[in-house]
């Protein structure tokens, strides 16, 4: 994707992390979402992953009492107001990486908990204007998504879980894509019914089913007896996803 996309790409999802509207649905989810991560692991002395930790909320919320929050984030602008709230707060566990996640290199067997939340994980694809490219096989194994997530998997300590939040393939789900991104100022390039919604401000937003999150995960080395899907409400899962010992 040439810099003016990703730049584009990186407005959108900026101002949506900053508008003050947010579809009841989704709303609902990423708060339930937060709800279960606080209840578990708020005051653990864990080491923390961020994969598209965006402006460094959830940062914020879990570093003032884990061991180490790493936040990996594409977007220069993003990262730099994450860097910035977290200067803010007085963190001095945080540390951010600049760059595509597809190219990360985390340690193996180094984190305790990896975080990919707020329907992150539908965002990461091949970069392309062409959007015949993303058929049903493409979304069902995502080339982008399996770089990712395969390494991520194998930084997690031995009994170390994954969490990621994800849209439901439902119509709600796509209605509630649709609204969020007509009032952040996007405007819809994908027909309804399509397995994703992208927009011409070039942001990509996929929703999954059971087979098709199988698929993806089954490609990165995670077991299907390995993954919990908890129900955050009608379009969204929290997946959770443990690593065993090897």
């Amino acid at each position: 994707m040439s810099n003016t996309l990703r730049e584009s790409e990186s407005r959108a999802v900026l101002n949506s992390l900053e508008s003050t509207y947010c579809p009841h649905a989704i709303q609902e989810a990423r708060d339930r979402q937060d709800e279960i991560l606080l209840e578990r692991f708020r005051g653990h002395r864990y080491a923390i992953a961020d994969v598209g930790c965006g402006t460094g909320y959830h940062g914020s919320i879990f570093a003032p009492v884990c061991e180490l929050y790493h936040g990996f984030e594409i977007s220069d602008h993003i990262g730099e107001i994450a860097r910035e709230r977290w200067r803010e707060d007085g963190l001095t566990n945080t540390e951010l990486f600049l760059g595509d996640a597809t190219e990360a290199a985390p340690e193996r067997d180094f984190y305790d908990l990896v975080f990919c939340l707020y329907f992150t994980p539908g965002n990461f694809r091949e970069p392309s204007t062409d959007l015949s490219l993303y058929t049903d096989a493409y979304l069902n194994r995502n080339p982008s998504f399996i770089a990712i997530f395969s390494r991520f998997y194998q930084a997690l300590k031995p009994g170390g879980l994954m969490f990621l939040t994800i849209y439901k393939d439902v119509p709600k789900a796509e209605a509630a894509q649709i609204e969020f991104y007509e009032h952040t100022n996007q405007h819809v390039v994908t027909p309804r019914g399509s397995r994703f919604v992208a927009t011409a401000e070039h942001f990509w937003s996929a929703r999954w089913t059971r087979e098709s999150l199988s698929s993806n995960l089954k490609a990165c080395g995670i077991s299907e007896r390995d993954t919990i899907c908890h129900d955050l409400n009608h379009i969204a899962w929290l997946v959770e996803i443990e690593k065993h010992d090897t």
